[in-house]
């Protein structure tokens, strides 16, 4: 499931390549961003236009189920995804995600992260105040931010992400559109009472260094009727690529093509 905020496929794919080593991985991008169809409407870049082209694409391959994968915004909109349609899916994965972000939740961030609150601020407000910058010029800026500043605060070591983030990402592609159109749409939400309903096997992976902690995914596992709770030790909110073998492992695992115990 990608990320509606504006992230294209080639991201995603760099944190799971590991996987095709035994699984099908199948990607797409959101409207407007890499190989898929321009936005024609604004509805085009938000979640739900996501999960309708989750639904069209295994229609298309002819897949009554699949197994799902979703990151951050992606396990987001997977929680809604399972609830709307749970007999497509075989299983969910939710990396680094938690079944609600309300007001309070982004209260607490800003108060427990304020240089992450006032570099977001500074940007939005730069972003708002030049009517010069070109859509191509804000999505440079925010993909910077992201790179630069939001990634490397989110992940276990600081210090030492950005290489690693920069690989990853070298070759995707950011949307300021998408981001903004994400933030406005989607500035909270809560998801916590739609968990008892969705009977999907699922596995839900928090990262104990990441932003929002284990203790904001739990809620996720605990609601969820057949779920799993892993937690990796030495990770923020990138675990694919911060604990790459054991997060292959944890994944092989889950949907039985591990190695068998010696």
């Amino acid at each position: 499931v990608p990320n509606s905020w504006g992230l294209s496929y080639e991201g995603l794919r760099a944190m799971y390549r590991p996987l095709e080593e035994r699984l099908t991985m199948v990607y797409f991008d959101p409207r407007g961003m890499g190989g898929s169809d321009a936005v024609r409407e604004d509805a085009d870049m938000g979640m739900e236009a996501v999960r309708a082209d989750f639904q069209a694409l295994r229609q298309h391959l002819g897949l009554d189920a699949v197994n799902a994968i979703g990151w951050s915004n992606g396990a987001v909109n997977l929680i809604f995804l399972a609830h709307e349609a749970p007999a497509t899916l075989s299983s969910a994965i939710f990396v680094h995600s938690g079944a609600s972000y309300t007001a309070e939740d982004g209260q607490r961030m800003q108060e427990e992260h304020p240089a992450l609150a006032q570099a977001f601020g500074e940007f939005m407000s730069e972003v708002g105040a030049d009517p010069e910058l070109s859509v191509d010029e804000k999505t440079d800026r925010l993909r910077s931010l992201w790179l630069d500043v939001y990634f490397p605060a989110a992940s276990a070591d600081a210090e030492a992400a950005p290489p690693l983030l920069a690989r990853t990402f070298a070759d995707a592609e950011f949307s300021w559109p998408h981001a903004e159109y994400t933030q406005r749409t989607y500035p909270s939400f809560d998801a916590r009472d739609l968990l008892p309903e969705i009977g999907v096997r699922s596995l839900v992976i928090a990262g104990r260094h990441d932003l929002l902690p284990p203790s904001n995914a739990r809620p996720l596992a605990d609601g969820l009727p057949d779920a799993e709770f892993l937690v990796f030790e030495s990770s923020g909110h990138f675990a694919p690529i911060e604990e790459p073998e054991a997060f292959r492992q944890a994944v092989f695992r889950f949907l039985g093509v591990a190695d068998p115990a010696p």
